[in-house]
């Protein structure tokens, strides 16, 4: 893990130039808005979500995408697990392959 707490005091996540949002939920819009705020939204290359319902869908013009997919487009992404199911989804992450992770547990 690279960092755990809120998406406002994770000051290296400002530097990447390739995120993937893992949540698609209220933690991670707000993870992508205050991304936005900052600036970095162009590094934002989309969400990824467990929600079959959501999948292939877009949220904040980003599209919304597997787990699978979004390693196979984005290995050297940096993961934000945005969300309160931070155990099943890092363990997915880590199974994947992918350490660049960040959790984001809450949002301020």
């Amino acid at each position: 893990m690279d960092y755990i707490g809120t998406i406002e005091q994770d000051k290296k996540i400002f530097d990447e130039k390739d995120i993937i949002i893992y949540g698609a939920g209220k933690v991670g819009k707000h993870c992508w808005e205050v991304l936005s705020l900052k600036g970095r939204a162009d590094s934002v290359k989309g969400f990824c979500d467990g929600n079959a319902a959501i999948v292939g869908g877009i949220l904040m013009d980003k599209n919304i995408y597997s787990v699978e997919e979004a390693v196979r487009l984005h290995p050297n992404a940096v993961y934000l697990v945005a969300s309160m199911c931070v155990r099943q989804m890092t363990e997915k992450l880590m199974a994947c392959g992918i350490n660049k992770i960040h959790i984001i547990r809450e949002s301020n």
